[in-house]
């Protein structure tokens, strides 16, 4: 499998930027959404999931391989932020900036803002794809891991002909509280549709493909590892001791607030 089937550094592609492979899973990851109808990508923050899907995109809609694009992804309150002002652009921009920034990274602010205003690329909430049928479209699922299996269902089957999906996501950082949702849609549709097809495809990416930052992977390493194994014996030692003793630098509530008199 080659890179001539999508641009690279030697190949003019107009306002299109090339796509530079940091290893070889990433370039099996092109390939695969190349081939396949549906491609599920798992893997850590960092390893190029959105940023290569969206690229492919693009080509496709360069080549008149397909109409249009569309980049959705559950709205999931991480934090109360409350009422957000604005009608409802205004509203979903913020939960939707990494797809906008995925897209201007590929095309610039300009062009970006240019493909947005025409139709030709849209930025939905997955709530907004219910009832629809898509026909030589592109579609992307970021964050796939926040939706519940009801709405993997509903989208996955807004699929129409001539059309490709991406699902993305990492399955270790789901923002679905667990008593509600002890099984994530992302990890249902793959643990159910693996092998299911020759068109439906997955890309798992590990810690050691992060290319965002090399920090990305020491961090996960240690904040997703037992607690006992990333801590020294000096600090296991002292966390033994501190259960035992009272607290003597812990912070009430009230003192994060209340100014001192």
């Amino acid at each position: 499998m080659g890179r001539k089937r999508y641009p690279d550094e030697k190949k003019p592609t107009g306002f299109l930027k090339p796509l530079h492979f940091k290893n070889d899973i990433q370039e099996m990851y092109a390939d695969t959404l190349l081939d396949s109808t549906i491609t599920f990508c798992l893997g850590p923050a960092g390893t190029g999931k959105t940023f290569i899907a969206t690229h492919i995109a693009l080509q496709h809609l360069l080549d008149h391989d397909v109409d249009k694009i569309i980049l959705t992804r559950p709205i999931v309150a991480v934090e109360d932020i409350g009422y957000l002002p604005g009608d409802m652009n205004e509203k979903i921009h913020p939960y939707m900036l990494p797809l906008f920034d995925a897209l201007e990274d590929h095309v610039g602010p300009t062009k970006a803002k240019e493909m947005l205003e025409s139709g030709k690329v849209s930025v939905v909430p997955l709530a907004f794809m219910r009832g629809r049928s898509l026909n030589r479209s592109f579609i992307i699922l970021d964050e796939a891991q926040n939706t519940t299996p009801e709405q993997m269902k509903m989208f996955l089957t807004r699929i129409g002909y001539d059309s490709k999906m991406s699902i993305n996501g990492d399955l270790a950082q789901s923002d679905l509280p667990k008593h509600i949702c002890p099984i994530n849609g992302l990890q249902y549709a793959a643990e159910r549709l693996r092998g299911c097809d020759p068109q439906i495809n997955m890309v798992e990416f590990a810690q050691r493909h992060i290319v965002r930052n090399p920090l990305i992977g020491a961090m996960l390493s240690r904040m997703e590892g037992p607690a006992d194994v990333t801590m020294s014996a000096h600090d296991r030692e002292s966390a033994r001791a501190s259960k035992s003793a009272p607290a003597r630098h812990g912070f009430h509530k009230a003192s994060l607030f209340t100014p001192a008199e």
